[in-house]
C-alpha cells in the first residue's frame, strides 16, 4: 500500500514470543508501580544513616581518647547528629518498608488477574499481503 500513490505507507510488525507470560496494567497500577520504585524515604533513610552512624562513632572515638572526660561543643553537637540520625534512620526505614510492601502488593495482584492463552491457532495475523493469514 502507498500513500499519495508514490511514497510507501510504513508498517508496524510485532514479534511474539510465545514462551512469554505478559501482562496488562491499568493507569493506576503503572502510577502505583511508578511511584512505588521512587520512594524517597529511601534516599532519607540512606542520608540519615550516614550522618547517624558517622557522628556517633566520630563522638565515641573522641569520647575514648580523651582521658578525663570533658563534654565540649563539638561533642555534644556530634552525639546530638549521631542519635537523631539513627532515630530518623530507623523512621525513614520503616516508612520505606512500608511503601516497598505496597508495592508488592499491586505486583501480586497484577500476577493473579486472569489468564488468556494466546495460542498460534488462536492468533490472526491481520492482512500482510492483502490477506487474513494465521501465525504459524
Amino acid at each position: 500500500m502507498t500513500i499519495g500513490g508514490s511514497i510507501p505507507s510504513p508498517r508496524s510488525y510485532i514479534h511474539w514470543n510465545p514462551d512469554r507470560t505478559e501482562y496488562s496494567l491499568t493507569e493506576e497500577e503503572l502510577d502505583k508501580v511508578h511511584h512505588g520504585g521512587q520512594s524517597i524515604w529511601k534516599d532519607f533513610c540512606l542520608v540519615s544513616t550516614s550522618v547517624g552512624i558517622s557522628t556517633m562513632l566520630n563522638a565515641i572515638a573522641t569520647t575514648m581518647s580523651q582521658e578525663d572526660f570533658s563534654l565540649t561543643l563539638s561533642l555534644f553537637l556530634n552525639y546530638l547528629f549521631g542519635v537523631v540520625g539513627v532515630i530518623l534512620a530507623i523512621c525513614f526505614g520503616i516508612a520505606w518498608y512500608k511503601s516497598h510492601k505496597s508495592v508488592g502488593k499491586v505486583l501480586v495482584a497484577i500476577k493473579n488477574k486472569p489468564k488468556m492463552e494466546i495460542g498460534a491457532s488462536t492468533l490472526q495475523v491481520g492482512p500482510l499481503t492483502g490477506e487474513t493469514r494465521k501465525y504459524k
